[in-house]
């Protein structure tokens, strides 16, 4: 399955969902992203809920847009990644640079420093 990616706003934060595989054949997330980070974006919250296959070519998207948001001050955060994602961050010590949460209004709360109120 292809990787499709459906982007919703939320103020100044860009939720990103993704459906599919990231990697290697799987350019167009750094495409958008790069567009969104032209346009001014820096804020971005990663859902991964349904990525059933991540290759280091993926992790390589991921550590991407992490590093041109931060270059401008922003934040990259991830939700609701699979075991094996979890397993994936965790062997490359990528863990130690991405912040996961389980829940999306658990991750805007802290993109915002606003306690969330009804959590996704």
């Amino acid at each position: 399955m292809n990787l499709s990616i459906t982007v919703r706003q939320l103020e100044h934060i860009v939720i990103l969902e993704l459906s599919g595989r990231l990697s290697v054949l799987e350019a167009n997330l750094c495409q958008l992203a790069d567009q969104l980070i032209e346009r001014g974006h820096r804020h971005f919250i990663i859902n991964l809920a349904n990525v059933s296959y991540l290759d280091n070519s993926g992790l390589g998207q991921l550590c991407w847009i992490y590093t041109a948001a931060r270059k401008d001050g922003g934040e990259v955060l991830l939700i609701k990644p699979t075991r094996r994602i979890k397993w994936l961050l965790n062997i490359t010590k990528l863990d130690t640079v991405f912040e996961c949460f389980e829940r999306e209004g658990d991750a805007i709360a802290s993109m915002t420093g606003v306690k969330a109120a009804v959590s996704a």
